[in-house]
């Protein structure tokens, strides 16, 4: 695939190196298609209503201010022109699950920078509710995607809201709003490598050349993902990790492949 090499290049000077959670607020931006269109209280009873959860909007007027949700705060800030530079669109040609992504993201014309105030204390549960204020407020407005700058993640709306629709606990989580997976298919061999992982404390992982289609050997990624980051699991050097009572692969830890400049487990198939 043509966009997996051109990541491959971006991400050499992007890499980074496995660094503790607690030092990393959530930020990302949604896009919007009409830069006037968000609603406040309507973001703020869709947590209460649909998500059961505490919600304070004393500290916010109707596009501007402080979230309180639960007991952690959002930095809410509309901005009523296009997200600058190319970022956006560039990153848009990397997500093979929006075909017209590019063209979509172009139509943007204006942006909300939404940003955790006090992450630290359980980066999964964190995330989570991150995700509720995301799916609530492109709900509450006419919204064309979100964009995670830092996972290179831009995801059109319902997309990040179909993965929200689904039960949610540690066995299903929407890691598909959460980390990039990148492809690639040469020989008949696939490959693929994740980019989010390092915010929630663990290392990127690496599939290289699996003699598996795409398509299985994403399946056998995202579910890795979901347990690694689900069960809290750190697999090491040298470790093996079951699949099945009779599958079970080995992890070795050495230089990116396709994360060029930064350590990743490899997955041995």
């Amino acid at each position: 695939m043509g966009i997996f090499n051109i990541f491959k290049k971006k991400k050499k000077e992007q890499a980074k190196k496995e660094t503790p959670p607690s030092d990393t607020n959530i930020f990302g931006m949604i896009l919007l298609e009409d830069a006037n269109s968000f609603d406040m209280k309507g973001t703020a009873n869709e947590l209460r209503t649909k998500w059961n959860l505490s919600v304070n909007d004393s500290e916010a007027d109707t596009i501007n201010g402080v979230l309180g949700v639960d007991d952690y705060f959002f930095a809410i800030m509309v901005m009523d022109y296009k997200i600058p530079g190319d970022e956006a669109k560039t990153h848009a040609s990397y997500n093979y699950f929006w075909k017209n992504g590019i063209e979509e993201v172009s139509k943007h014309q204006g942006h909300i920078i939404v940003s955790t105030l006090s992450s630290g204390r359980d980066v999964v549960q964190e995330n989570l509710l991150y995700s509720k204020v995301i799916a609530a407020m492109l709900n509450n407005s006419k919204s064309i995607g979100f964009h995670m700058p830092n996972r290179t993640l831009i995801l059109d709306t319902n997309f990040y809201l179909a993965n929200m629709e689904e039960p949610i606990n540690e066995n299903k989580l929407p890691v598909l709003n959460w980390i990039y997976f990148g492809l690639s298919t040469q020989n008949e061999a696939s490959s693929i490598f994740t980019y989010g992982l390092t915010d929630f404390g663990k290392k990127e992982m690496e599939i290289i050349d699996a003699n598996y289609s795409i398509k299985e050997t994403y399946q056998i990624m995202l579910h890795l993902v979901h347990y690694v980051i689900g069960q809290n699991i750190t697999l090491r050097h040298n470790e093996t990790v079951g699949f099945s009572a009779e599958q079970q692969v080995k992890v070795t830890e050495s230089q990116g492949v396709f994360l060029e400049g930064v350590n990743t487990l490899k997955i041995a198939f």
